[in-house]
């Protein structure tokens, strides 16, 4: 589908969540293709040449992406029943969460311009940016949805990650941590406190931190995806 005005700045966050998470897929090692056309799935992983090279058993599994901006409120994910229903089945089948925040951005250094007092446009500037950066940390969301900030403005992101698996997603939908909005889809609420990721009130363990323990053998890797998600399940 083409995008539009409503949809373009989406479109191009997606786009960059699903390149950052590929990207870290290649960088451990593991091939990570792109899905095309959509069903539901951004990335396929595997891990042939790890097979290949290194003995492993032949891995396969389904990434789906989703990103959403956060500020002092937290962030918020919303999901379709039919995409929820989808996500919440299937043995190698993940949703990766990607988390923007710190939005900074620079201002032109203005290398040739001599005017009276260059020091002082450029203290006017950056005080400007400074602004913006304050109203993006503390409003941001609210004020993204009113078309007064774009992510287009800053050039640089802090970013926090964490995935669910298919067993995990299922239990958060039968618990109800996925609570269904009058709009008729399905929102999580997600909150960062240091490194730790708390969705609805549940903080996550650390190894739902990591993007490797899709793919690669972790201690919980058993219970994780027997649906448990944090401490209180140990």
């Amino acid at each position: 589908m083409p995008i539009n005005q409503e949809s373009c700045e989406s479109f191009y966050q997606g786009a960059f969540a699903e390149h950052h998470i590929c990207s870290l897929f290649f960088l451990y090692g593991y091939e990570a293709q792109k899905v095309s056309p959509d069903v539901g799935i951004d990335l396929i992983v595997t891990n042939i040449a790890r097979s290949r090279f290194k003995g492993e058993v032949p891995l396969r599994s389904e990434i789906q992406v989703k990103s959403v901006l956060l500020d002092a409120s937290g962030a918020f994910a919303s999901i379709s029943a039919e995409e929820l229903e989808f996500l919440s089945s299937g043995d190698h089948r993940y949703c990766v969460f990607v988390i923007l925040h710190g939005l900074r951005g620079s201002c032109d250094p203005q290398s040739f311009e001599r005017g009276d007092d260059p020091d002082a446009i450029n203290a006017v500037d950056r005080d400007l940016q400074a602004f913006a950066e304050q109203l993006a940390a503390t409003e941001g969301r609210a004020r993204r949805r009113q078309g007064a900030l774009s992510i287009h403005d800053f050039d640089h992101v802090e970013l926090s990650r964490f995935w669910l698996h298919s067993s995990q997603m299922k239990r958060m939908r039968e618990e109800r941590v996925w609570r269904l909005r009058p709009n008729g889809l399905f929102g999580l609420r997600i909150t960062l406190e240091g490194r730790s990721v708390i969705v609805g009130e549940i903080r996550l363990i650390p190894e739902l931190n990591d993007i490797r323990y899709i793919t690669a053998n972790c201690s919980a890797g058993g219970k994780v995806r027997k649906g448990a998600l944090s401490m209180d399940d140990y």
